[in-house]
């Protein structure tokens, strides 16, 4: 079933320009969560504003939004969307974790792979293996790093418990509700820079700020 976001993201794509008064009456919604929908979307970077219609009568121009440059650009969402169905078709439990497990090793390889002053390519150190010395925090602050060139927009929390991490941003956004299986993707991704089993605690729980954030629990040893 498509969360009502997803359902906004394929109007707007089917429409190319709309305005949230057409959206709320079309998808059955308040203009509030409209709005609301669609300022997540922008701050995810799919959606973003093209201009302002007239309004009708007294008050504002009406805002008018699009698929961002970034989705219309290159479709990858639709793309990975259909290589996940390929891919995933028919898979026992046991065969889905161990495709989950060898893509979050291919994405901790690839975030790795750093370069030499001099420009030539190496390969970083093996996932998860600490070198002499680095503490915990200093692992975690490298991963966060990390994590944020992928635009995870990634910080974490200290916790009598176990450290916590907070994503921001969920790189998968359009195709969450189809693939969420990503989700361990990322737990087995931070588990592979972290050397330590990350259990996800929310997913896309909303926050203060109107956005919506994903949370991470380490493993204390």
């Amino acid at each position: 079933m498509k969360t009502s976001r997803q359902r906004v993201l394929e109007y707007i794509r089917s429409r190319k320009v709309i305005g949230v008064a057409e959206l709320s009456r079309v998808l059955k919604m308040t203009p509030a969560n409209a709005r609301h929908h669609l300022s997540i979307l922008q701050e995810q970077g799919l959606v973003r504003v093209v201009g302002q219609a007239a309004p009708e009568g007294k008050g504002r121009p009406a805002q008018l939004y699009s698929l961002s440059e970034q989705v219309l650009s290159n479709n990858l969402d639709r793309v990975a969307a259909a290589a996940l169905d390929e891919l995933l078709v028919g898979l026992e439990p046991i065969e889905l974790e161990q495709v989950i497990g060898r893509l979050a090793l291919r994405l901790s390889r690839a975030m790795q792979l750093g370069e030499h002053k001099d420009g030539e390519a190496r390969l970083a150190e093996r996932p998860g293996a600490h070198p002499a010395g680095r503490s915990l925090t200093q692992a975690i602050y490298q991963a966060v790093q990390r994590l944020n060139e992928l635009h995870y927009q990634a910080r974490w929390e200290a916790h009598a418990q176990a450290p916590r991490l907070i994503l921001g941003h969920c790189p998968y956004a359009a195709i969450i509700a189809e693939h969420p299986e990503l989700c361990r993707v990322d737990a087995r991704l931070l588990e592979l820079m972290l050397d330590r089993k990350a259990s996800q605690a929310a997913r896309l729980a909303p926050d203060p700020q109107g956005g919506t954030f994903c949370l991470f629990v380490l493993e204390k040893l």
